[in-house]
């Protein structure tokens, strides 16, 4: 696995930080395909990611879209998409969610129908550990 660095010095070129105070290492890394689909119903599936070594008081998760649009976004549902998130299950877990849950009103009678929606943008899963 790669580690990453920095080193740091003072006006006097004396090393204040280096790379054996503070070091990031990539513990794992996913490539999440592009998706685009819906249904009825709730939906309670994730992608799992087993990471040996994963703290959460140590690592963080970062989502980058492969490709970013080539207009500013709106705020709002387009046709571009969207970025997966993630939940910590506890252990070397996470659990990587490509969709939403929603409520869609019937227009009868007050009402409202379950749906969930997967509209993902290809994207990178990384887990990195600071140390």
């Amino acid at each position: 696995m790669d580690i990453y660095g920095v080193r740091v010095r003072d006006a006097s070129n004396v090393q204040t930080l280096g790379m054996e105070d503070f070091t990031i290492r990539k513990l794992a890394s996913m490539v999440i395909p592009a998706s685009r689909t819906s249904g009825e119903g709730i939906r309670s599936d994730y992608i799992l990611m087993d990471v040996p070594n994963y703290d959460p008081a140590k690592c963080f998760v970062l989502i980058t879209p492969r490709q970013y649009a080539s207009y500013g976004q709106p705020g709002n549902p387009d046709a571009w998409g969207y970025v997966p998130t993630y939940k910590d299950l506890g252990g070397t877990s996470i659990g990587i969610f490509t969709y939403v849950n929603r409520r869609r009103p019937t227009g009868v009678g007050g009402r409202f129908r379950d749906e969930w929606i997967e509209h993902a943008v290809e994207s990178v899963v990384e887990v990195v550990r600071v140390g």
